[in-house]
């Protein structure tokens, strides 16, 4: 007679979506929703109206554009940074308490996007008002935070002279164009500055900050 088996029951696998995937998707959801809704909305020009327009209460579908402009990307973002920062940290590579650092204020970044989806401005009031302060307030974070950890990172890192140059690159890149706005296309400076941030979660999420193995 056969025993009863006494081995906990298997659990069924779920496969989680892939860092490439999750940063990819990051990357061109806000820039499709960037163009999508501002070819949709009358009137609407990238060179002089800011991103957060679109989302902004009074404007048509402006909960649309918070979500899939704003907090989705965020989001995937914030999960392929932190499963990019696990890989990295399982690298016996040197500066650890750096790139800790580092890239736990990418991470926080990466919340600070999403955030402004969810605290949208009023289009009648502008950003000077109520919950439109806590948007500017969580742009803020999220430019001081990747400005911050993508310097962090750049230092902390061994080698990879090619990777610390982007990386810091791009960080300074987003922090010049937070102050400073384009001569005829004073909002350009923003939009550039969020598709280089997605851009370098999407490099780092496709494993370019892998180094390459010889032959």
């Amino acid at each position: 007679m056969t025993e009863p088996s006494t081995s906990p029951p298997r659990l069924p696998s779920t496969r989680l979506p892939s860092t490439r995937l999750l940063s990819a998707l990051a990357l061109l959801g806000f820039v499709g929703a960037l163009l999508g809704f501002g070819a949709m909305l009358d009137g609407f020009s990238h060179a002089t109206h800011p991103v957060a327009l679109l989302g902004a209460r009074g404007v048509p579908r402006w909960w649309a554009f918070d979500l899939f402009g704003f907090v989705l990307p965020g989001l995937l973002a914030w999960a392929a940074i932190v499963r990019t920062s696990i890989a990295d940290n399982a690298r016996v590579d040197g500066g650890g308490r750096l790139l800790g650092v580092g890239w736990t204020l990418c991470a926080l970044a990466a919340l600070a996007f999403a955030a402004q989806g969810m605290l949208p401005i009023d289009a009648r009031q502008g950003f000077g008002y109520g919950v439109a302060r806590l948007h500017t307030a969580a742009w803020t974070v999220w430019w001081i935070a990747f400005a911050a950890g993508g310097v962090l990172l750049a230092i902390g890192w061994r080698g990879r002279i090619a990777l610390r140059f982007a990386t810091a690159f791009v960080a300074a890149l987003v922090l010049v164009f937070s102050f400073v706005a384009m001569p005829g296309a004073p909002a350009m400076g923003q939009r550039i500055a969020f598709v280089a941030w997605l851009a370098w979660v999407a490099c780092m999420g496709w494993g370019l900050w892998l180094p390459r193995e010889r032959d």
